[in-house]
């Protein structure tokens, strides 16, 4: 009876129940292994938590979804960015290249110019512009230490600008023909007839016009020479109106220049004819170019060459009051024998 319950004891106990379904996972594990008996079991099951796993997953999935679908956003979001910044500095280098291509082409339009013109000229290039209604000028890149005086004439390709006004040793102040302080002796093609063109803060006005004056619409004002600033021949502008004063003693007219003064990049200096375009080129200081001189250069070879002029006349003179002196001596000659006879 003892042996009994001890057997019974021991089949009841939680050692002996574990060792037993141990051994039986053991045997089911050998022969599923070796015969594939669960096999059949598991696909059920499979099939069965199958849309549990997949209710499961669709939290993970979804946010996958959705962060993958951000991040491209993100990504496309940058590269866009990236290609609008490309895309904004090569149409700025294209604009670059548009503007330099039409300065080089200015600069060679120019320097063709300058080597067909029969005047000493140098190119400067505008650095400032200040314009306002009663004042025009605007600041060019040469000075004082190039060479520059004050009264010297500038021009484009288009015609007369203006003049300097204000020396500064890298820079100087160029008035323009518009300036309501500037007075420029001006006459017309057509007819030749002179007078003094004035600035009114945006065109050029003839204020000073006899009623007998041939003028017309139309007509082209070029430089006359006088006052020795600017050389004969210069454009300048265009007469686009003509009216009669109030008590009708003369006329005015009002006129627009050639050139462009709002839009100057680059400009003409002209130089006296004595100067080498060598020394303008390369001055090396500021006393080797004196002002004064240069604007009497041209005054003292029109004084030269009218001595010159006087003297060859008084020559001409003199001598052809001995030719009729003579002939006159000699008639008197030839009458007197016929007197006496």
């Amino acid at each position: 009876m003892e042996t009994l319950k001890s057997n019974q004891k021991l089949t009841q106990s939680p050692l002996f129940k574990f060792l037993i379904l141990e051994f039986i996972c053991m045997v089911l594990m050998i022969a599923d292994k070796n015969n594939q008996l669960a096999q059949p079991i598991r696909n059920t099951l499979s099939l069965a938590v199958l849309p549990l796993i997949k209710i499961i997953e669709w939290p993970q999935d979804i946010y996958q979804i959705t962060q993958l679908a951000v991040s491209r956003q993100a990504n496309l979001i940058q590269e866009n960015n990236q290609l609008k910044e490309q895309l904004l500095d090569a149409e700025l280098k294209v604009q670059q290249n548009v503007s330099l291509a039409a300065e080089n082409l200015r600069l060679r339009t120019m320097l063709s110019a300058t080597q067909n013109s029969p005047l000493t000229t140098s190119v400067a290039f505008v650095s400032n512009i200040n314009q306002t209604q009663n004042k025009q000028h605007v600041v060019i890149d040469q000075g004082r230490a190039d060479g520059l005086f004050v009264g010297q004439a500038v021009l484009n390709l288009a015609g007369v600008i203006g003049q300097v006004d204000v020396l500064g040793h890298n820079f100087a102040h160029v008035i323009l023909v518009t300036d309501t302080t500037h007075a420029i002796p001006i006459e017309i093609l057509r007819t030749g007839m002179r007078t003094i063109a004035y600035g009114n803060g945006e065109k050029i006005w003839l204020k000073e016009i006899p009623t007998s004056g041939d003028i017309q619409v139309g007509d082209v004002l070029v430089t006359s020479g006088f006052g020795n600033r600017f050389p004969r021949g210069l454009k300048l502008a265009e007469v686009k109106s003509l009216a009669v004063s109030p008590n009708r003693t003369f006329k005015t007219a009002v006129a627009s220049p050639f050139a462009e003064l709002d839009r100057l990049t680059e400009v003409f200096l002209i130089w006296p004819h004595k100067i080498k375009q060598n020394d303008i080129n390369n001055p090396t200081t500021t006393s080797v170019i004196n002002p004064s001189a240069l604007i009497d250069f041209d005054f003292e070879e029109q004084a030269q060459d009218n001595s010159q002029l006087q003297k060859n006349n008084q020559q001409a003179d003199s001598e052809t009051t001995n030719t009729d002196d003579t002939y006159n001596n000699v008639e008197s000659n030839e009458l007197t024998p016929e007197a006496n006879e």
